[in-house]
């Protein structure tokens, strides 16, 4: 554990794209980063099955306690 609470809140593309406006992109960088979130979110990652050949055995938790969880503390 991080010993804290970590969250998530999805938020509008709309939002998404004028939070990423926000931070210094530009109209045309900010409209591709949310149609790929658009795509994302519609199953764009969903395409291709996972088989040991097109996918590493690391889970995500396991992914999270041995790598996230030592940059978030370090």
């Amino acid at each position: 554990m991080l010993g804290r609470a970590v969250s998530y809140h999805q938020i509008s593309f709309e939002s998404y794209k004028a939070r990423l406006v926000q931070f210094g992109m530009s109209d045309a960088v900010a409209q591709g980063m949310t149609d790929m979130a658009r795509a994302k979110d519609q199953g764009l990652d969903l395409i291709v099955s996972r088989t040991p050949m097109s996918s590493t055995p690391t889970s995500f938790r396991q992914w999270c306690e041995d790598t996230l969880k030592p940059a978030v503390l370090g």
